[in-house]
């Protein structure tokens, strides 16, 4: 509206000066298109002329003075308009301080209301999470139940058996002792019988003649006794052992025995023949690089479209499968693509075994351990004892550990957790030596596990003196685990075992990186650190661990050691 106006009061100034400015430029084009007047003219001729032009003089001045008035109009029109227009300006300004309160007070609300909103979505999601945690104190707390209803079964199941013993033991005891009775009687009388025998075929008194009589009761009475305890005993010990089987059926009832045999090799089906040739490489470059790089064997097998992974770590074995499958899906093959998609999948591996670590424990309810007990844990997967799984035969051990536990009356929770950790050690990069029982303890003592769960592991052999009925129960369930028809397969460790110690061999000189056994124990290629070992030491060095595999090791026909130093230098062009 107010620009409306102003554009009014500008037409109209315009439209004014426009004419006022047209009439000027009139009576100057009427002034100077009148000849001048010289000597020559005529009098009468100049004078009508002139009043002429004092008419038309006239006829301006009127039209001057009109055009005056109307800009005094104008002018009084225009002031009136911008008296208006300051109003409009006024009430503009109001409006518009209004406007500002206004959204002033609407921002004051709405942040009022975001603040509601917030306190409210705050509270929501708290008590959301305190009806979670409520929820998962339920499910615990009906874990624990079912537990205890378990347990409270057994025990009334025992309590029952012990109750039908007590039974029948009351009544040999009531049999025994109305034996006793009646015997008594009878040596009261032949004590009485004797008294009179004695007194008349002897000259004793009653005194001496009772002394000797009570001698003889005595030594009838003790042989007696001992007969009865004797047998009492027997009585015990049988009943003690049928409880004992009882319990071990029981619990051999109430476990899985699945029982899977781990295989040294993986089988890859390449999607088609070309694929032999990019893995082999120009010259075996790439099969000699990917078998440096992942210490493993790498068989392809002519008639078929399948590559076989060979190695006896099963860990090494499966990141090298991993490794030559992503290299197939993504269709590159070379020296670096492997070594970079191996360093890939070798981080992808430590965490699918915290992973796997992670789900033992929740399999064999045991909590709380330190998470580098937890990834040793998870490393358990992905080896074997005799052939045997050793996750399954932990989480196997655990469960036996615990039900027997229950079933005696002992401390559940210290069973199950020793049991769950009593192989630990045998997945230890370095033991010094040690047995996997002293090693396993000494680890599980170092990560903040009780005195009695570590006295548990260290004497499930025999290595250490057990002294609680908890270490006698790992040692049982261990054994109960092991001993399934099977389960464990001894030529195979020895066999894992003796490569083993071909790579500990190896790695033992200085200056020596790591050590793959590959072609099931006919080669060991062994990789130096280049900074310490020289072109030349690396034959010195070959000698040297040939000689040492000679000295330490028995083994059928010839391993052939391979040392290779290398140097490997990456730039980057921008």
């Amino acid at each position: 509206m107010n620009s409306t106006i102003i554009l009014l009061i500008l037409l109209i100034t315009i439209l004014a000066i426009t004419l006022l400015s047209f009439f000027l430029y009139k009576i100057y084009k009427l002034l100077e298109s009148k000849p001048i007047i010289t000597e020559k003219t005529n009098n009468s001729d100049a004078v009508s002329e002139l009043e002429n032009l004092n008419k038309e003089k006239q006829k301006l001045l009127l039209s001057i003075q009109e055009l005056s008035q109307q800009k005094t109009l104008l002018e009084k029109e225009i002031e009136k308009l911008r008296e208006e227009i300051d109003k409009n300006n006024l009430y503009l300004k109001e409006k518009i301080r209004e406007k500002e309160n206004l959204n002033q007070e609407i921002n004051k609300i709405l942040e009022k209301a975001r603040e509601e909103a917030d306190e409210i979505t705050k509270k929501a999601f708290e008590k959301l999470d305190s009806v979670s945690k409520e929820w998962e104190n339920i499910q615990k707390q009906k874990q624990e139940l079912w537990e205890k209803e378990k347990q409270i079964s057994l025990i009334q199941r025992e309590l029952e058996i012990k109750k039908q013993t007590l039974q029948d033991e009351k009544k040999e005891l009531e049999r025994i002792s109305e034996e006793i009775k009646q015997k008594q009687e009878e040596i009261n009388r032949a004590k009485e019988f004797i008294d009179l025998e004695l007194q008349k075929i002897a000259n004793l008194t009653p005194e001496e003649a009772k002394e000797i009589l009570l001698k003889k009761i005595e030594e009838q009475t003790k042989s007696e006794l001992l007969n009865t305890a004797m047998k009492i005993e027997k009585e015990y010990i049988k009943l003690a052992e049928q409880k004992a089987k009882r319990i071990l059926v029981n619990t051999l009832s109430r476990i899985t025995v699945d029982s899977v045999a781990e295989n040294t090799t993986y089988s890859i089906v390449l999607p088609s023949e070309e694929y032999k040739g990019r893995i082999i490489g120009k010259e075996g470059r790439n099969i000699k690089a990917f078998e440096e790089i992942t210490g493993v064997d790498l068989i392809i097998d002519d008639n078929s479209d399948v590559v076989f992974v060979s190695s006896f770590d099963p860990i090494r074995r499966e990141k090298a499968r991993l490794t030559l499958e992503k290299l197939i899906s993504i269709g590159k093959i070379n020296p670096i693509a492997i070594q970079e998609v191996y360093d890939q999948v070798e981080k992808e591996i430590n965490i699918r075994i915290q992973e796997e670590g992670e789900n033992a424990c929740l399999q064999a309810k045991v909590f709380d351990l330190h998470p580098d007990l937890i990834y040793l844990i998870g490393k358990m997967k992905y080896r074997t004892s005799y052939g045997q799984n050793l996750l399954k035969h932990s989480i196997q051990v655990a469960s036996i550990a615990s039900i027997l536990a229950a079933e005696i009356g002992a401390n559940v929770e210290i069973c199950r957790r020793a049991a769950f950790l009593h192989d630990i050690g045998k997945v230890l990069d370095e033991s010094n030596g040690e047995p996997h029982a002293i090693a396993g303890a000494k680890i599980a003592k170092i990560y903040g596990e009780r005195e009695e769960v570590v006295r548990a592991i260290a004497s499930h052999h025999n290595e250490v003196p057990q002294e609680t009925i908890e270490d006698l129960i790992v040692q049982i369930a261990d054994s109960i685990s092991a001993s399934r028809p099977g389960a464990r397969k001894e030529t195979f460790d020895l066999y894992i075992q003796r490569l083993q110690k071909l790579e500990e061999v190896a790695t033992s000189f200085n200056g020596v990186e790591k050590a793959f056994v590959l072609q099931g124990g006919k080669e060991v290629i062994v990789f130096v650190k280049p900074e310490l070992i020289n072109d030349q030491e690396v034959y010195n060095l070959a000698k040297e661990i040939s000689k040492a595999i000679e000295t330490s090791l028995k083994y059928p026909g010839i391993i052939r050691v391979t040392v290779i130093r290398k140097v490997i230098a990456v730039q980057l062009a921008r």
